[in-house]
């Protein structure tokens, strides 16, 4: 591999300079108002992850610690900690349930990595909605560039891509709130390679917190990177294409750099990011889109179905395994990666809902009766590419007709996305599961917050809301 290190130390120079050089009037209408979709998409999710005792324990940790209380732990109650100690324990809320957004392409969970690391430093600084709606939309861009430029699907590499790539958003958003010159986001972002990990090794030893908890522990070093910048600590250079730089070390060099950069500026893959209507690895959700719309189309309930037929490939095989009671609450992301289990739970209820993976007596009863309703059929490579395939299902009625569907565009994609009302819910439906319930009508007043956020001066009331 021929590596050009003066086009290297180019492509720092020309991310950093544009990281600094967007302000919030330079964000197009869509652009903004997918970001506002983001920011109350990942609070639901931090909200509905505030229950997991995996979260309790980290807050517990980062309270003992103490430090400046500049930061909100949110459902802490009104604990304020540091920056990085508030992203460690928020960013460990926002996977809990698989149910962060999303770029189907890029296969990244952007907003995931870059809201908790801006909100934390927002109200840390005093920042404005528009600040931070402008961080965000640029963090969630980088992150998605990044993504974007890697070949090859999720297997082909030994890491998680979504916090090995998501660590340059939470820098970037960071460092934009904090006010970098060009030179010193450069900076920042050579301080972040040091610090990028995550191997998949919880994807393949059952009992890991860690697939739940991996925000947390990532991105608060993206707080860390951004704030020694300012510092006048120093970074290492040809931090994407140098020969120890990110896609030659991480990624065997496989990437392309065009779609990196191209457009930089001009367009914002803000615009693409998928939101999650389903608790549920992304990767399942054509075969639960396909499944639900079949229910819809044929008016099918649950007694009225013999069977389902999944038909996968490459992609969902791994996620086709056995499924046992008790699994929840203690091992309920093994259960949110299961496809026989997310198609069990949507026959079974007409719909993938949060409850069933906090309710231990649901996810029993899924996995009981109709769990045993679900096959699979192997198709080896399958009919996808190599990071996704469709979802193919054929269903079965008690009276023997067959209905059959397949879902290229899964609900939540930018082509069929999630109505500003389908939103709405899922914010309300995990606020009300949060460690401290909120209430309808609350609930309600913080959505209506985030969806004008530009008009806000600060985000001290959104905090205190949240606490």
């Amino acid at each position: 591999m021929s590596i050009d290190l003066a086009q290297a130390l180019e492509t720092d120079e020309r991310i950093a300079g544009h990281l600094d050089r967007v302000t919030f009037s330079d964000l197009p209408p869509r652009t903004i108002e997918a970001t506002k979709a983001s920011v109350l998409d990942t609070l639901a999710c931090m909200l509905a992850g505030s229950s997991s005792q995996d979260v309790a324990a980290i807050g517990g940790l980062v309270a003992e610690t103490g430090g400046r209380p500049t930061s909100t732990v949110i459902q802490g109650g009104g604990v304020k900690v540091p920056p990085a100690q508030a992203v460690l324990v928020n960013g460990a809320m926002v996977h809990q349930f698989d149910f962060d957004d999303t770029h189907d392409l890029g296969i990244c969970h952007p907003s995931s990595a870059t809201l908790p690391a801006a909100l934390a430093t927002a109200e840390a600084t005093g920042a404005s909605g528009r600040d931070l709606l402008t961080a965000v939309a640029l963090g969630n861009d980088l992150v998605c560039r990044v993504a974007l430029a890697i070949d090859g699907g999720l297997i082909d590499y030994p890491w998680f891509r979504a916090p090995v790539v998501g660590l340059f958003g939470a820098t970037a958003a960071t460092a934009k709130l904090l006010g970098a010159s060009a030179d010193q986001h450069r900076e920042a972002l050579g301080l972040t390679l040091p610090l990028i990990s995550c191997t998949r090794a919880s994807l393949h030893h059952g009992g890991s917190s860690v697939r739940s908890i991996r925000d947390g522990l990532i991105y608060r070093n993206g707080v860390l990177a951004a704030e020694l910048a300012m510092r006048g600590v120093l970074g290492d250079k040809a931090v994407f294409e140098g020969p120890h730089g990110f896609y030659p070390v991480f990624f065997r060099g496989e990437y392309d750099r065009n779609k990196l950069l191209d457009r930089l500026g001009e367009t914002y893959e803000a615009e693409r990011i998928s939101l999650k209507p389903w608790p549920s690895r992304r990767t399942l959700h054509r075969t639960i889109t396909a499944v639900l719309d079949l229910m819809a189309e044929h008016a099918l309930t649950f007694e009225r179905i013999e069977s389902v037929d999944v038909l996968i490939g490459d992609i969902n095989r791994p996620w086709c395994q056995p499924v046992s009671t008790g699994m929840v609450p203690r091992h309920r992301i093994d259960l949110l990666n299961n496809l026989p289990f997310a198609v069990g739970a949507a026959i079974r209820f007409g719909d993938v809902r949060l409850p069933v993976f906090l309710d231990p007596a649901l996810a029993d009863e899924v996995v009981l009766t109709a769990v045993p309703k679900v096959h699979w059929i192997d198709l080896g490579r399958g009919e996808g590419t190599a990071i996704t395939e469709p979802g193919h299902v054929r269903v079965t009625t008690t009276s023997g007709v067959v209905h059959e569907a397949q879902s290229d565009i899964p609900l939540g994609n930018p082509s069929r996305p999630m109505t500003m009302d389908q939103l709405r819910r899922k914010f309300i439906d995990c606020a009300a599961n949060a460690v401290r319930p909120i209430e309808r009508s609350r609930a309600e007043t913080i959505a209506d917050m985030v969806t004008r956020l530009e008009t806000a001066s600060n985000i001290e009331t959104l905090m205190h809301l949240l606490a």
